[in-house]
């Protein structure tokens, strides 16, 4: 039955059949997704109109871009040897580059023209950002041959980050163990509830002395070296840091009539002077916990160390008596197995390098050749490496304020300008000053 269609509440499927075919075909269609999705990523592009013009003329002054654009347009070559070598680096990326807009693309990413190159490393790097979170920019925005290789070269060369990076942990030096006795010795001062006492231990026993400096002065330290001297003898070596009691006329004078040979660890870096440290750390330890600290220091000095032998037998040839009761026999004079002692010694320190380097992930520094930039970060300055001085991992360097001796450590290798960098510069100075 008809009824009228401004009657019908709900239009039957033939009512509302299209009258004819769709006017756009299916390639039209999807040409217009296509559009629409590279117009979507020119505007998703991180950079203003200005510069994406700015980009957009670079590249149509550039040959290899002008080329590359025509083999967007007309299609690659089929084979690689017969693109032109400056396109080489572009053949494996031939599929990902594509134009929209005007703007040469890889992907997603801007192809920048060889001129404008530096400009973006510079402004990836604006903020001093680490190589990672440079590379991060790169590959969110940019790209050209090589881009990655050049971020990382840029960070790696830039002064400023140089000087602000965390310097590696070297490997563990462990010290040699003398020959004998005595023969190496090393002093510190330091500091316990408003007094000074120095300290003094053997690196071959590990024996230790202390002894208090009513005056901190070289007069009062030398006078409690002659005591220790006198009790123990002479060392051919005596290794100390670069306080003023140690660096002294005095002290140089006090050196050269006991015949004793004074060393100086790397200035600002107490590590180098190892033993003294342990045993600064051993005596305030001691005197933390105990109010006897004379009394403390015997159980140390009468106590087997890690190799199984005390101090006082390694320094002295016996076992000293102590509050521990023991038979009167072991107290007779009697020399270690010294060769057992050695080996036992050597092994330790192997172990303990070992720690350290897992531990630590250490790693030796590079040596650095005289002649070299240096950062110096214990006085923020410059310097020029002039060689390496007389202590282990130490260097001479040369800066305004004279020859300093610094370790390795507190040195970070300054890059060499390239060439280009130098062409800058020369540039730069040749214009002239405005007025």
């Amino acid at each position: 039955m008809y009824v009228p269609g401004k009657q019908l509440v709900t239009a039957d499927a033939l009512s509302r059949a299209p009258s004819g075919p769709e006017k756009s075909t299916e390639n039209e269609t999807l040409e217009d997704e296509c559009r629409v999705f590279v117009d979507l990523i020119v505007q998703q592009i991180p950079a203003t109109k200005t510069k994406l013009k700015q980009i957009q003329e670079m590249q149509n002054e550039d040959l290899t871009c002008q080329q590359l654009r025509q083999y967007t347009q007309k299609g690659w070559p089929d084979h690689q040897k017969t693109v032109s070598e400056h396109l080489v680096p572009y053949w494996s990326h031939r599929a990902d580059i594509h134009v929209a807009n005007g703007i040469l693309l890889k992907g997603e990413r801007i192809l920048i023209p060889k001129p404008m190159q530096r400009e973006m490393l510079e402004r990836l790097h604006q903020g001093h950002q680490g190589m990672t979170k440079c590379i991060a920019r790169a590959q969110q925005s940019i790209w050209w041959p090589g881009v990655i290789r050049d971020v990382r070269e840029l960070v790696e060369r830039c002064d400023i980050c140089c000087q602000h990076s965390q310097q590696k942990t070297e490997q563990l030096m462990p010290t040699p163990l003398p020959v004998r006795p005595w023969q190496r010795v090393a002093a510190d001062i330091f500091q316990w509830e408003g007094g000074h006492y120095l300290v003094v231990v053997d690196y071959f026993s590990r024996y230790i002395e202390v002894a208090n400096l009513p005056k901190l002065i070289t007069a009062t330290t030398v006078e409690r070296l002659k005591v220790i001297f006198a009790r123990f003898g002479i060392p051919e070596t005596l290794v100390t840091d670069n306080g003023p009691q140690f660096a002294s006329c005095e002290f140089a004078e006090f050196s050269r009539d006991y015949d004793f040979k004074h060393v100086t660890s790397s200035p600002r870096y107490p590590q180098s002077n190892g033993e003294a440290e342990r045993a600064v750390r051993t005596v305030k330890q001691m005197l933390r916990k105990n109010q006897d600290p004379q009394r403390a220091l015997l159980a140390y000095r009468s106590t087997p160390l890690a190799h199984g032998i005390s101090p006082a037998e390694l320094l002295m040839g016996r076992r000293i008596r102590s509050t521990v009761p023991v038979p009167p026999k072991s107290l007779t004079p009697r020399w270690p197995d010294l060769k057992v002692f050695r080996r036992k010694d050597r092994m330790l320190k192997e172990k303990q390098q070992e720690t350290f380097r897992s531990r630590h992930r250490a790693k030796n520094l590079p040596v650095i050749i005289p002649g070299q930039k240096v950062w110096i970060r214990t006085s923020k300055t410059t310097g020029t490496v002039r060689g390496e001085a007389a202590t282990p991992r130490s260097y001479q360097v040369e800066t305004e304020m004279g020859t300093l001796r610094r370790n390795r450590a507190h040195l970070t290798v300054l890059p060499e300008p390239t060439q280009q960098e130098v062409n800058v510069t020369v540039t730069r100075s040749a214009l002239p000053l405005q007025q």
